[in-house]
């Protein structure tokens, strides 16, 4: 029979990691070596796009809210139940919890080992927590460095470099194993397609920040800022398009800046595919990120991409399109130099297509998948 692997998410947003979960799952059930199965909260899009994968548990769905101190406990102990009666039924060679954060699921990996199941932490977000502005971060990397780093099985991450950056701040003496993301089929298919020749525009150029509008990891707060104080060049526009918590706020500052809305317009989320091609630069002011799809679906639908300099964005892009987090006007003096320099801008676009292809196409992916299958076997059945 083939031996199955519990991934565990009771994250009840559904992301970019979520996402991946789900591509993760269908590649190792397609390549017939291993039994997936999923334990996620019931109500949410986890639950609902994994169905081929559940199992006959699941985590309860919570109330809207934000709970308090003892209600979060009775929520850990419901979820807690949940996971034991799970492991117990199924009886899994491997749990894989999927983390949007270190220590977001501590809970399953603590309880795993005490089962003596062996557990990875499958996790896009390794950054200190000082770094990524957290409440509390001197403590939680304490927590990190002097403990949960050791606790999994193994690690899984998406690039060498966070890898390398995770083991070098936590102390890691555990394995760390890398999965690149990849994009939906869709995309890919796109990016078969030859560039069209890009239009002359002179100097004009469109702008597209596409995500969640959150402003502190996202970087939002500190494009506005940069937008109402410095000078930009003519021409250039920026649409923000995605949903979030932020919306409100731009909106009321457009409302009181008329100069910031005659540069920044605010749209819901669009389809990837048809709103990049509406745009001539894809920007990503984020603070900290894994390796976002976004940046990845640009660079398969020739899309250039000016990004903050992060381990996950570092690992895809030419070091010209990267500034330093938080440095806004290096990331407009790069916007500017693209938008009078068309050759360079399709220099960047074929650079970044060969780049996805090796390293972020679907046939990368199932290679990745399988090398990671054998390699936890191995360790599996070495244990």
């Amino acid at each position: 029979m083939k031996p199955c692997w519990l991934f565990v998410d009771s994250f009840p947003v559904f992301g970019g990691h979520e996402v991946m979960l789900l591509r993760l799952m269908a590649e190792l059930s397609s390549q017939g070596r291993i039994r997936p199965r999923l334990l996620a909260r019931r109500e949410c899009r986890l639950y609902e796009r994994g169905r081929d994968y559940l199992t006959p548990d699941s985590f309860a769905p919570r109330p809207p809210g934000r709970p308090g101190l003892w209600s979060r406990m009775a929520w850990a102990w419901r979820d807690g139940l949940a996971f034991l009666r799970t492991v117990t039924r199924l009886r899994p060679a491997l749990c894989v919890v999927a983390e949007n954060c270190l220590l977001s699921q501590a809970l399953f990996v603590g309880l795993a080992r005490l089962l003596g199941v062996r557990v990875i932490v499958y996790v896009p977000l390794v950054d200190t927590f000082a770094a990524m502005g957290f409440r509390w971060a001197r403590l939680r990397d304490w927590l990190v460095r002097h403990g949960y780093a050791q606790l999994p099985d193994a690690w899984l991450t998406i690039t060498p470099e966070q890898a390398h950056a995770f083991a070098r701040w936590a102390k890691v003496r555990r394995p760390i194993h890398t999965l690149p993301n990849t994009v939906a089929p869709a995309i890919e298919a796109l990016a078969q397609v030859p560039l069209p020749p890009h239009p002359t525009n002179h100097g004009r150029l469109r702008v597209l920040v596409l995500g969640r509008l959150e402003p502190f990891q996202k970087g939002l707060d500190l494009l506005l800022d940069h937008i109402e104080t410095a000078s930009l060049p003519p021409g250039l526009t920026i649409a923000l398009v995605g949903d979030g918590p932020y919306a409100e706020e731009i909106q009321r500052r457009q409302r009181h800046n008329p100069a910031l809305a005659g540069i920044v317009s605010l749209r819901p989320w669009s389809d990837p595919a048809r709103v990049m091609g509406e745009h001539d630069l894809l920007l990503l002011p984020s603070r900290f990120e894994g390796v976002p799809l976004v940046m990845l679906e640009a660079m398969a639908l020739g899309l250039p991409v000016v990004a903050s300099d992060l381990p996950g964005t570092r690992a895809y892009l030419p070091e010209t399109c990267l500034f330093p987090v938080g440095d806004l006007g290096a990331a407009f003096a790069i916007i500017q130099r693209l938008a009078v320099h068309e050759e360079e801008r399709r220099a960047i676009t074929d650079t970044n297509r060969r780049t996805f292809t090796a390293r972020a196409s679907g046939a990368a992916f199932a290679a990745a998948v399988a090398q990671l299958a054998e390699q936890l076997t191995l360790e599996l059945a070495h244990s």
